[in-house]
């Protein structure tokens, strides 16, 4: 499988979903994430010419808030709900997991974390 045959982000189906809505335009969609209408236009026909990860870090949450009513976790790049998001980056420290190790560190450094701490902090 090559890059190209990767499907897209389920955030960027979600903001498909909600652009093919009766009475909703790009431009309130554009208006609620922060982007402009083009960027809107061209995330929903595939034809963005940015990386999608950067753009995903500017509006991937903001998408998935507003019209999925979920939290998108840059860490596992799949949306949660904000329980889980609540109890990943409230829980404690764990040595005996890797991947959880790695997964309580991201959450420490993530803007969504209310208790944010910077990156030199978090270990």
């Amino acid at each position: 499988m090559t890059m190209l045959d990767l499907p897209d982000p389920e955030w960027l189906e979600v903001l498909r979903r909600e652009a093919g809505k009766e009475g909703v335009t790009k431009q309130a969609i554009a208006d609620a994430i922060g982007v402009s209408r083009t960027a809107v236009s061209l995330l929903i026909a595939g034809k963005y010419t940015a990386r999608t990860d950067k753009v995903a870090e500017k509006i991937a949450n903001k998408v998935m808030a507003l019209y999925a009513h979920r939290v998108w976790c840059p860490h596992t790049h799949q949306s949660i709900t904000s329980i889980a998001c609540a109890q990943h980056h409230s829980a404690p420290m764990t040595m005996s997991d890797p991947d959880a190790l790695r997964h309580w560190v991201a959450c420490k450094k993530c803007p969504q974390n209310p208790n944010r701490k910077e990156a030199s902090d978090a270990v």
